[in-house]
Order: structure tokens, then C-alpha cells, then sequence
């Protein structure tokens, strides 16, 4: 027979104090994982000479700027220091796919991804790929537009594709 499973040993004792003040928590890890992804999609990372030289260079710049942000923008420069580089499998290795039709959703006033990402995104894709323009700002679009909720939606729930080069406006009736 196997030997008996010893008890568990008794937890330790735990003082009253918190490891950390509770306003301090963040509700989500959304900003730590955001830059993950944007550090793992992102394969240039210079060594620490020219780390070192770009960031001398571009503090001055940053801070004739913006006095205020200047300094947090430039310390975003360094967020991926350190960390794996990403690779360059989309832009080197992904073209012209055997794939079911994809919908991408290019938004003209996207101050993170800009449009020309996505006709870059599509030409790679090539066939597979068919292109909503979006002509609203903001970042994403999906929540810009009845237009754009409805192309996406009919795409994701039913498979039904507008023909590619489909754009929705920015009347303000179409907004959501």
C-alpha cells in the first residue's frame, strides 16, 4: 500500500498589513499587456550605444514638445529594452495566403494604425483579404459606426463579405 499523504503544513501567519494599497492595484493588466504585444510585434531593437545616443538626441527634441509629456513619451522609447525582439514573419513570410476571405477594417483617422497599414496588410494577404474603409477617426472601428458594426457584425455572425473597397462615411447619422 502507498505510504499516507502527510497533512497539509498550517498556513503561515499573515499580519494585517496589505502588500499594497489597494488604490494602487490597477483594475486590469491591460497597459503591461499592451506593451508586450507591441514590443513582441516589433523586431528593430537598437543596442545600448545607440540606445544611449537616440535617447540623448531625443530628449531635448521631447521636451521643446512638450515640457509636460515630453519626458513620459520619451520613456516609452525604452519600454521594449530588454525584452525578446519580435520577428519579421508577417512582413517577410506572409503573402498571398491560401486562406478563407478575411475582413479587414482600415479606419482613415486612426491615430495608432494608420490606413496605410491596412492596404499594406491586404496587398500581403492578397485574394484572401477584403478591405472596409472606414472614413472616421478614432482608434479602431468597430464602435465608430452603424455602418462599420454592421459590415463586421454580418461578417462575424453570418460570413457575408461587402465587396472590397466597401467604405461607411462619416454622417453623423451613422455614427453610434
Amino acid at each position: 500500500a502507498p505510504p499516507p499523504v502527510p497533512a497539509p503544513a498550517p498556513a503561515p501567519a499573515r499580519d494585517d498589513e496589505p502588500l499594497a494599497d489597494e488604490e494602487d492595484v490597477p483594475l486590469d493588466n491591460l497597459p503591461a499587456a499592451l506593451m508586450a504585444v507591441n514590443c513582441a510585434d516589433d523586431p528593430d531593437r537598437p543596442d545600448e550605444e545607440r540606445l544611449t545616443g537616440e535617447l540623448a538626441r531625443l530628449r531635448a527634441a521631447y521636451e521643446e514638445a512638450s515640457p509636460v509629456f515630453g519626458p513620459y513619451r520619451l520613456a516609452q522609447v525604452v519600454l521594449c529594452h530588454g525584452r525578446p525582439k519580435g520577428t519579421d514573419y508577417i512582413r517577410e513570410k506572409v503573402k498571398d495566403l491560401d486562406t478563407p476571405k478575411m475582413l479587414l477594417v482600415g479606419t482613415r483617422g486612426d491615430p495608432a494604425t494608420p490606413y496605410y497599414w491596412t492596404e499594406q496588410t491586404a496587398k500581403r494577404l492578397g485574394p484572401s483579404a477584403v478591405v472596409l474603409d472606414n472614413r472616421n477617426e478614432g482608434h479602431t472601428g468597430y464602435g465608430s459606426s452603424a455602418c462599420v458594426h454592421r459590415k463586421v457584425d454580418d461578417f462575424l455572425l453570418y460570413g457575408s463579405l461587402p465587396p472590397s473597397g466597401s467604405s461607411c462615411g462619416t454622417e453623423d447619422e451613422d455614427r453610434i
